[in-house]
C-alpha cells in the first residue's frame, strides 16, 4: 500500500510538471512560425464545440456545429445542436439566421462593433498581427500549446469582452481553443477539432443577401 501511494504521488507530480505553464522561451521562433502560418492560410474548416458558462446557473450550455473561415474576413459559425443557428461575417457585414428569421447589419457604421469584429476574427484564426495597440497581450506556453491572453484597453470593448484566451497548437499553430470572458465569472469556450486547411473553395456559405 505504501509503495502504491508513493507511485501515485510520483505520477501526479510528473503530470503536474508536464502541464506547467511558463513564458514562451523563444519568442522569435514563435513569431516567425505564426507569421509563416498566417501568410499561407487561405481557409479553415472544422467542427466546434461551444460551452457557455454563466456563474448564476448550475449547468453550462453546450452547442455544436461547423466553423468555416475564408481569407479575408469571411467567417461562418453554422450551429447544428441543440438548435439550428447561423452566424456569418463577410467583410463589414454580419448575418444572423435564427428560427428561420434573418437579420443583417452593417458593422463599419459602428466603430466599436467594427473593432469587435476584427478582434473576434483575429482570435478565431490565430492571426495576432491584427491585434493593435488597443490590446494587451501576454504570451505563455506548455508542452503542447502556446497560450495568449488578450485584454482590451477600450472600456467600450470591455463591456462586451473583458478578456480572451487563445490556445494555439504547437503542431500546426492553429487555434485549438478560444475562451472569451464577458466578465470575471462568465465566459464562452470554443474548442475546434477535425481541422482542415486551405481546401475550402465554395464562397456561397458566406453570402449575405
Amino acid at each position: 500500500m505504501k509503495h502504491l501511494l508513493t507511485l501515485l504521488i510520483v505520477i501526479m507530480t510528473a503530470l503536474a510538471a508536464a502541464a506547467q505553464v511558463s513564458g514562451i522561451a523563444d519568442m522569435q521562433k514563435f513569431e516567425s512560425r505564426l507569421k509563416e502560418t498566417s501568410d499561407k492560410l487561405t481557409s479553415i474548416e472544422s467542427d466546434f464545440l461551444q460551452v457557455k458558462h454563466l456563474d448564476m446557473f448550475d449547468e453550462d450550455v453546450t452547442s455544436k456545429g461547423k466553423f468555416y473561415y475564408l481569407k479575408d474576413n469571411k467567417i461562418s459559425l453554422d450551429y447544428s445542436q441543440p438548435l439550428s443557428y447561423l452566424i456569418v461575417i463577410n467583410g463589414s457585414r454580419l448575418k444572423i439566421v435564427a428560427d428561420g428569421k434573418k437579420n443583417v447589419m452593417q458593422l463599419n457604421t459602428n466603430k466599436m462593433m467594427n473593432e469587435m469584429q476584427d478582434m473576434i476574427t483575429a482570435c478565431m484564426v490565430g492571426d495576432l498581427n491584427r491585434m493593435n495597440d488597443n490590446y494587451n497581450l501576454k504570451y505563455q506556453e506548455d508542452n503542447n500549446q502556446y497560450i495568449i491572453s488578450i485584454t482590451p484597453r477600450s472600456k467600450q470593448v470591455k463591456d462586451y469582452v473583458s478578456a480572451i484566451e487563445i490556445r494555439l497548437s504547437k503542431a500546426d499553430m492553429s487555434v485549438d481553443q478560444l475562451r472569451m470572458y464577458e466578465n470575471e465569472a462568465d465566459y464562452t469556450d470554443y474548442k475546434f477539432s477535425n481541422k482542415r486547411f486551405n481546401q475550402l473553395k465554395d464562397e456561397s456559405r458566406f453570402a449575405i443577401d
